[in-house]
């Protein structure tokens, strides 16, 4: 299949998916005169490299992590999840801890304007 095949299956732009080529997450793309021909395998690795990327992974990470033409060091990658894991955990806390001080200030800030309200 060609690139606008490519895309429209792995959900990547056409942008992105030579991108990928340029850096060298996608290799050895066979071609047929000028154009390249891209098998099921490269739009299911162009996929997984997307879905890396919405969990919050990066191109730089996902390419020292490359082994073969569609292969990860799949124990490697566990480990980055994991750290992604928890520092999604860690944001949370901190954004609990930011919503009750928005909930104590905004509460004390309504009482001191009730207070004003009911003076005579």
């Amino acid at each position: 299949m060609y690139i606008s095949e490519m895309a429209k299956r792995s959900g990547a732009s056409i942008k992105a998916v030579r991108h990928y080529e340029e850096i060298g997450l996608l290799t050895n793309i066979a071609r047929q005169g000028r154009y390249r021909v891209y098998t099921k395998a490269d739009v299911e690795f162009v996929t997984l490299i997307k879905r890396a990327q919405l969990l919050g992974l990066s191109l730089t990470q996902l390419k020292q992590l490359k082994v073969a033409r569609h292969d990860l060091k799949w124990p490697a990658v566990l480990a980055l999840l994991e750290d992604k894991q928890q520092q999604v955990l860690n944001d949370i806390a901190a954004l609990k801890k930011q919503k009750e001080l928005l909930d104590f200030y905004h509460m004390d800030i309504k009482n001191c304007l009730n207070n004003l309200d009911s003076t005579p």
